[in-house]
Formats: structure tokens, C-alpha cells, sequence
């Protein structure tokens, strides 16, 4: 009587156990080899299937030829496992017997690839070593699976117990001892003489006391039992009323299977049961080559896989030895197609889920979920695995610029001031009294709210300081240049109405000249107001270029807002100009008017690279710096050519040379 369907089963759950230990250390490419037979292409077959899922790669995929003289063939075979990318597979499952194990570890060897691939044994050659003899280098760190037995204490009690006299009439008991103990029976001997050099011929003499545990006993005895309930269920329901002579007609091999399938007890090895398909719901074992301080090698067992839960009980992980360039490696050696990439690289696969290429996305990009290179939102920069926000940058108290800036603008405040001093202490004088003192101290105020304001473009950039920006820098332009033109309008006025009357032309007298100053910076001020109040100007954060890590905080203000406040002081500075150069032929002994030309001319040269520039610098320390170089620079050439100058001549020059003889004093300046 056959019964089909139970021999299949080791082979399934065998390659289940393979591929979960191939994924326990991360063994993603590894080659393939088997015994050119049933048992070998029906284990390929299987782990094949499974490699088309995904978790893994077979590099190489090769029979090994049965019988002796094909040596050739096994080195072909390691020849390419050696070859190119085929290297990177150390991992090599092997679906033979103790023959092709042994004649492919030579071949390993001859190829100088000793301690370099790691074996994976099938329940074929598992836990030989006996066929291993010179091969030890290349078989060390080999792994072997087996199902999972565990001793029968009694059974090896009863087995040492045993003596050659009381079972001399056992045949294979005969058998067996001519093997244990390598000799031949003087009569009737079991195994060829030729194979043992000695002879039993103390055969009392010899026990079995000091016999190693016999492991697979457990497994006789636990499908043993697994037969007898299947017989024992089959009977009870369908043979009961058969006469126990006539058992044996009722009992057919494909209702035995079934009874098998439903069968579930206790054995030795564990809980023993059968899926729907006829595996065993067992337990397989893992066991590594080791070897020992005295140099002699034995298999230790590391873990053990349940069928049922598809997990693995590892123990040992960091203590066993592998094939390395010396003895001391405790980590598993790589068995990949390819090195894993990086944070910042994406993979371009090859072959799926084993074999890529590592593409290096750019600086600014970080690998999505989808495995592509992604680029990070504005203001954020790719660290690790994910875009992180970046900090804004503003000009720092601490920075060079900003120490710079402060040096300047502290000198021009306390250059302002002391000339302030020396105006009030001189205010009497006919120099000063020559220079319109009221629109002076208007332009000195605002000389002063330019140096100041140099500090607003230093503060930290918030919605306030922004605000405090964009009054300080047109206030203080408007400050200087409103009274400038005021005074330009006036020398013309008076020097255009000589030439007919000796009348001094209207809205000339101090209180008039305050008067227009004050309004048209009052304009200004209103312009100024009400586009701050429609669209105030805003701390926010500016990347130039979207490409680079670098983000600042900077003033945002409305084009409108801007543009227009600009070019009501650029329409002052040039009317200024444009009288300046109108009174350029006053008699020679009035100079005023030559100063207040430089000043007008030097500012429209600076204003013309200015307001191109601040639409061209996307750096906020650049342009921090060119805005506040342009006030300060405006500021100085009026402190120097309007203040300055008088200075000079009120100490280094006689009283006849101040030339006010026919200046605004002589027309009734008060």
C-alpha cells in the first residue's frame, strides 16, 4: 500500500524555513545549486517560485551532475560564482547529498574562494561532516537545516544497555555493529571485509555505553504514532464491525491519507498535526559549523523555525563563527546585489528588490515615498529623510557689516552733533546768519535721522522695524533735501530779481522758507502714511534662489509703497539740481550755491546706481549695506559741503573773505 501526498510536504515547509532565514539576515542575492534529480530540482523549483515574489535574487542557478568524475564540472559551476557581480552572492543554497557537497567544497577550495561563501545545507547533507575531511576552511560557518528532533532519554538508556550476545540474532543489530565500532564479524559478516582493516573477534568485550544521543529516533517514533492514530480513527469509524482478521481489506491507502491529515497528538518533537495540504505543522532546526579551541569542528544548533507561527528562535547571533579572513568574524557576511543607497540617493532598479543603481538626487532634493528624488519645499533644506525648515538670516549685531555700519554711523552722529554745537554757539555770526540758519537746522536734523536710521537697517527684521525702515530712509532724504531746494529756489529768486527790481521777491524771509520745507516733507509724510496704512511693509522670508540653502528675513514692502516715496525724492533732488545749475553764474564773491550744486550733483550720481541696484541684489546684507552706504554717504557729502565748509572758513579764513556781501544776508536774511 502507497500513500502519496505526505513526502511533498518537507520539501514546501524546508523552502518556507530557507526564505525566512535568508530575510532574518538580509541575504537578498544568493545562488542556487542541486542535485540534478527529483529530490534537487523539486527543492530548486520551489525556492525559485519564491524568488518571484520579490524578497530575493538567484545569481546563479545550476545543476550539480551526480557520479564520480565530473569534478570539472563543479569548478565550472564556483568559476562562475566567482565571476563579476555573481561574487557579491556569498550566499549559496544547496539542494544535494554528502557526495556533491563534498566534491563542491574542493572545487571552492582549488578556486582559492576558501572562508568566503557561506553554505546553506538541505535536509540532504544536513550536519555531515564526515565527507568533509581538508575541506574544513571552506566548510566552516556552512548552515544546516533539518527538521527539528529533540532525544528520547529511554530510548538511549535502552540503547546503551544493549550487548552484541543478547542480539546476535538480530541482523541489523549485527550490521549497525560493524559499523560503530569499524570491524568485521569473524562469521557471517553484514558489510564488505575490504572496507575494515580489524575484526570483531572480542566481540563481548565491546558495548554501546559511551554512544552519542541518537537524535532522529524522535522522529521514527513520532511517525510511527502518527500512523498508529490514523489507523486507530480509521478503524473506529469504518471498520468497527469488521472481524479483526479482515482489518486489513477494510483499510485503503487514500482514506488512511485523509485520517493522517486529521491526525493531532503530542509526540516527542512538540505538537504534531497536518495543514490541509498535507504538511506537517512541525518545527525545523538551524545548526552552523564550528569550530572549537582544541581545532576540531561540530555543528551547533542556533534556532529553530515553527511551521506554525513562520518565525525563527535565534540564539548565539553574536558568537558564531563565519567564514572570514580569520576567525575571530561574529557577523554574517553580506549577500547583496547591491551596496544600499544612501539618504540622498534614489534607486534605479535592475532586477527588483535586490539589484539597483544609487542615483545621487541633487543638494535640494530628498527621496520621497515613491523612491524619486523630490524637490524641498521653499525655506526648507533635505536632512536625512525628511526637509527641515531654514533658519532665516539677517544682518547679526555681531557680523562685520553690522560693526562697521555702527562705527560709521556713531562717528557721523557725533560729527552732526558737534557741528550742531558749533552752529548755536556761532548763530549770531554773519557767516551763519548767511547760510539761512532755520533751514540749516532742518537739514541738520535730517543728516542726523540718516545716521540714525542707519541702526532701524540693523535691528532684527520684524514687522516693526520694517515700518521704522521705510519712514527712516525717506524721512531723512526728504529732511535734507526739502530745505536744499528751498534755499536753491531762493538764491535764484533773488539773484533772477535783481536784474530788474531792487524789491526782495515774496516768500523769501525765513518764516516762508520753514513754511514750504515743512510742507513739502508733510507731503511726503502723507504719501508715506497712507501706503503704509493700505499695504504696510511686512518681516518675511526671501530665498533667492530656490536651489540653495540660504533664506532671509527681509523687509517686504508694497512696489507701490516703494516707487512712489522714491520718486517724489528723486523729483527734489533733481529740481535742486536743475537750480543749482541755473545759479552756477552768481557774482563770484557768492558761493553758496556751488556747494549746494556738488551736493545735488553727487546725490543724483548716487541715486542713479541706487534705485537700479535695490531691484538687482537678492542678498539682504548686500542691499542692507547698499541702502544704508547710499545714507550715509548722502548725508556726509551734505554735512561736509553745507556745515563743514563754514567751519573752515569761520576759523582759517579773515572776516573779509567770507564773501556775504551780497549774499542772503543783504536781503534781509534775519
Amino acid at each position: 500500500m502507497e500513500i502519496t501526498g505526505i513526502s511533498a510536504c518537507v520539501c514546501s515547509a524546508q523552502v518556507e524555513a530557507i526564505v525566512d532565514i535568508l530575510q532574518h539576515f538580509n541575504w537578498t542575492y544568493v545562488s542556487l545549486l542541486y542535485v540534478d534529480d527529483e529530490y534537487g530540482r523539486s527543492g530548486a523549483n520551489n525556492l525559485r517560485k519564491r524568488a518571484e515574489n520579490g524578497t530575493f535574487c538567484i545569481a546563479v542557478d545550476r545543476p550539480l551532475p551526480k557520479g564520480a568524475g565530473r569534478q570539472q564540472a563543479y569548478e565550472n559551476v564556483v568559476s562562475e560564482m566567482l565571476a563579476g557581480e555573481n561574487r557579491r552572492a556569498r550566499l549559496v543554497v544547496v539542494y544535494a547529498f554528502r557526495a556533491q557537497a563534498a566534491a563542491l567544497m574542493t572545487a571552492i577550495q582549488r578556486a582559492g574562494a576558501s572562508s568566503y561563501f557561506v553554505l546553506l545545507a538541505s535536509d540532504g547533507w544536513a550536519d555531515s561532516i564526515d565527507e568533509f575531511d581538508g575541506v574544513e576552511d571552506v566548510a566552516l560557518g556552512t548552515l544546516s537545516l533539518k527538521s527539528y528532533a529533540r532525544t528520547i532519554p529511554q530510548f538511549n538508556d535502552f540503547w546503551r544497555s544493549l550487548k552484541f550476545g543478547e542480539q546476535a540474532s538480530n541482523p541489523w543489530f549485527r550490521q549497525y555493529w560493524e559499523y560503530y565500532f569499524d570491524c568485521v564479524l569473524t562469521e557471517a559478516p553484514l558489510i564488505n571485509q575490504s572496507a575494515f582493516t580489524k575484526s570483531c573477534a572480542k566481540e563481548d568485550s565491546l558495548t554501546l555505553s559511551n554512544h552519542p544521543d541518537v537524535i532522529e529516533n524522535s522522529m521514527i517514533n513520532d511517525a510511527v504514532y502518527a500512523f498508529a492514530y490514523g489507523l486507530h480513527y480509521l478503524i473506529e469509524e469504518r471498520c468497527s464491525s469488521v472481524e479483526p482478521a479482515d482489518i486489513n481489506s477494510c483499510i485503503r491507502a487514500s482514506s488512511l491519507l485523509d485520517y493522517l491529515r486529521k491526525v493531532s497528538f503530542l509526540g516527542f518533537n512538540g505538537p504534531i498535526e497536518f495543514d490541509e495540504n498535507g504538511d506537517i505543522r512541525g518545527k525545523y532546526s538551524i545548526s552552523i559549523l564550528q569550530r572549537d579551541p582544541f581545532k576540531k569542528f561540530h555543528f551547533l544548533t542556533f534556532g529553530v523555525w515553527d511551521v506554525s507561527t513562520r518565525k525563527w528562535d535565534m540564539r548565539h547571533n553574536n558568537t558564531l563563527q563565519w567564514p572570514g579572513d580569520n576567525t575571530s568574524v561574529t557577523l554574517p557576511p553580506t549577500s547583496t546585489c547591491s551596496d544600499g543607497c544612501t539618504t540622498m540617493q534614489r534607486r534605479i532598479e535592475i532586477r527588483k528588490n535586490c539589484c539597483w543603481e544609487c542615483i545621487q538626487c541633487q543638494e535640494y532634493e530628498v527621496v520621497a515615498a515613491d523612491g524619486n528624488c523630490t524637490p524641498c519645499p521653499m525655506f526648507t533644506w533635505p536632512n536625512d529623510t525628511k526637509c527641515l525648515p531654514i533658519e532665516g538670516m539677517y544682518l547679526r549685531w555681531s557680523s562685520v557689516t553690522a560693526v562697521f555700519l555702527i562705527l560709521l554711523s556713531s562717528v557721523g552722529l557725533i560729527a552732526s552733533l558737534l557741528v550742531s554745537v558749533f552752529f548755536i554757539r556761532n548763530k549770531d555770526t554773519k557767516l551763519i546768519k548767511a547760510c539761512s540758519r532755520e533751514l540749516s537746522a532742518i537739514m541738520m536734523i535730517g543728516i542726523m535721522f540718516s545716521y540714525l536710521s542707519v541702526f532701524f537697517f540693523i535691528l532684527p527684521p520684524t514687522n516693526v522695524t520694517c515700518v521704522l525702515r521705510l519712514c527712516g530712509f525717506n524721512f531723512s532724504f526728504t529732511a535734507i533735501y526739502a530745505p536744499l531746494l528751498t534755499r536753491t529756489v531762493r538764491i535764484y529768486r533773488i539773484f533772477t530779481a535783481r536784474k530788474t527790481t531792487v524789491r526782495r521777491p515774496k516768500y523769501t524771509c525765513p518764516k516762508a522758507q520753514i513754511v514750504i520745507s515743512a510742507s513739502i516733507i508733510a507731503v511726503m509724510l502723507i504719501i508715506m502714511c497712507i501706503f503704509i496704512t493700505i499695504k504696510p511693509p511686512v518681516a518675511t522670508k526671501f530665498q533667492p534662489v530656490v536651489t540653495q540653502s540660504h533664506v532671509e528675513i527681509i523687509c517686504q514692502n508694497a512696489i507701490g509703497t516703494f516707487m512712489s516715496i522714491v520718486i517724489f525724492n528723486i523729483l527734489l533732488i533733481v529740481a535742486a539740481a536743475v537750480f543749482a545749475f541755473r545759479t552756477r553764474m552768481v557774482p563770484d564773491n557768492f558761493n553758496e550755491s556751488k556747494f549746494i550744486a556738488a551736493v545735488a550733483y553727487m546725490t543724483i550720481v548716487l541715486w542713479l546706481a541706487f534705485v537700479p541696484s535695490l531691484f538687482l541684489i537678492t542678498h539682504e546684507e548686500v542691499r542692507v549695506l547698499f541702502v544704508t552706504g547710499a545714507m550715509l554717504i548722502s548725508a556726509t557729502c551734505a554735512l561736509v559741503c553745507l556745515f563743514v565748509t563754514k567751519i573752515y572758513a569761520l576759523y582759517m579764513c579773515r572776516q573779509e573773505q567770507w564773501n556775504v556781501r551780497t549774499t542772503m544776508a543783504d536781503v534781509g536774511d534775519g
